[in-house]
């Protein structure tokens, strides 16, 4: 027989699937309850300005930085300076090939190299190239 037990925040009827320390019917449940006890805290610290002898709330200090113009300006200088040192110490070899690198590979490759449409693949499986500089036959 499976003992039914009752929610602490939310009051509906569950059954517990875990021995004796389930106080709750999900977990949704649960943050909640959580997330109203710390809510709760922060209003139940009164604190008592010697001046006025009037009790004023507490407020919590925010943990959330905000953003500033002065912030997003060091960000961009420190990634540009990361950029400028990137690009001075990669070697030009390392370097990622661009658009233009690839559209000016290709228009030097249809210029030199002629395909040869009458000859087979070699054994590695590459086409024969007529090469126009050099006058020779090249498998790319």
């Amino acid at each position: 027989m499976k003992k039914i037990e009752i929610c602490t925040y939310c009051g509906d009827e569950y059954v517990p699937k875990r021995r004796g320390v389930q106080k709750f019917c999900s977990n949704s449940c649960r943050s909640l309850n959580w997330k109203n006890k710390q809510q709760t805290k922060e209003l139940k610290v009164p604190a008592v300005n010697p001046i006025d002898e009037k009790p004023v709330l507490a407020q919590k200090p925010s943990s959330q930085e905000k953003m500033s113009l002065a912030g997003i300006g060091n960000a961009a200088a420190g990634v540009a300076a990361v950029e400028m040192v990137k690009d001075f110490v990669t070697p030009y070899s390392e370097k990622p090939a661009t658009k233009k690198d690839i559209e000016d590979l290709k228009a030097f490759l249809k210029s030199r190299y002629l395909l040869v449409r009458n000859l087979r693949k070699d054994p590695n499986g590459k086409k024969p190239y007529y090469d126009v500089i050099s006058g020779n036959l090249v498998y790319l």
